[in-house]
């Protein structure tokens, strides 16, 4: 990352530099993708301002800080600039992992499940789908045939015998 830093009104000493940019070179290990930093260092009277910009593929981010030291401005505002990148980074990685393939033209997208099936009755089955289950697959302990009941869209319940 290129690192340019400015002063006004006083003269930058080399200590002052280093630690800005030793600062700023931490950056790397949240985001691979900082192009260039600028920064601003200002005292007047007895204020000391620093102005951080970062500049990356993944947006740009500021940070100012006034104190009465010019290192705790710097690294004020430098911390300012450290949470926006961690959260675009969390924003970016949640959004990763709530992207869903989307199935293009003439492509059915088909979620299976694998349910056990209980020993019970029709009337223990419908009783658990209307406690909230969504599907409820069953052995009826009559016949041993496979049953399904679930809850359809309009609020009905809808029974499906498996034949075998």
């Amino acid at each position: 990352m290129k690192v340019s830093v400015t002063a006004r009104r006083f003269d930058l000493t080399e200590d002052l530099r280093e630690h800005a940019e030793e600062r700023l070179n931490r950056f790397s290990k949240f985001s691979d993708g900082l192009l260039r930093a600028n920064v601003v260092l200002e005292v007047e009277k007895h204020r000391h301002t620093a102005e951080v910009s970062v500049h990356g593929r993944r947006g740009d981010f500021a940070g100012k800080a006034e104190s009465d030291d010019m290192k705790v401005s710097i690294d004020s505002a430098c911390d300012k600039i450290e949470r926006q990148i961690r959260k675009t980074e969390d924003r970016l990685r949640v959004h990763r992992a709530n992207t869903k393939e989307v199935p293009t033209m003439g492509e059915t997208r088909i979620e299976s499940q694998r349910l056990n099936r209980e020993m019970m009755t029709l009337d223990e089955a419908t009783s658990r789908v209307e406690g909230g289950e969504e599907v409820v697959v069953f052995a009826d302990t009559d016949t041993g045939a496979t049953r399904i009941v679930y809850r359809r869209p309009d609020g009905s319940m809808k029974l499906i015998e498996v034949a075998g």
